[in-house]
């Protein structure tokens, strides 16, 4: 099993409830028509730090979020939850166990 940054790959059943927990949440980031430069990729990650499971959504450039979800696991250390319409679900838990939000 493949391990980023000392925690293991969340699984199929870690995944579902992840998902259950970001149907409340408002997407966080919008990736408008310039796309996904690096200040978007330090946005996402500055919120993935400080909330562990956000949602990204796309109003133009909808081929974008294949690349955004390969590049998630990459650049940013996180994991894809999930991918509804123009919408992505990223997860990256917090390195102090103590101060997790989310118990998977």
């Amino acid at each position: 099993m493949l391990v980023f940054k000392g925690y293991k790959l969340i699984n199929s059943k870690q995944r579902s409830k992840l998902r259950s927990f970001a149907h409340h949440i408002k997407p966080s980031i919008y990736i408008g028509k310039s796309g996904l430069t690096d200040g978007v990729y330090s946005s996402i990650s500055e919120s993935l730090d400080s909330q562990e499971l956000i949602k990204v959504k796309f109003n133009e450039n909808k081929d974008l979020k294949k690349k955004l979800i390969s590049d998630s696991e990459l650049k940013l250390s996180a994991s894809v939850v999930g991918s509804i319409g123009n919408t992505v679900i990223i997860y990256k838990p917090n390195e102090d166990l103590v101060q997790r939000k989310y118990k998977i």
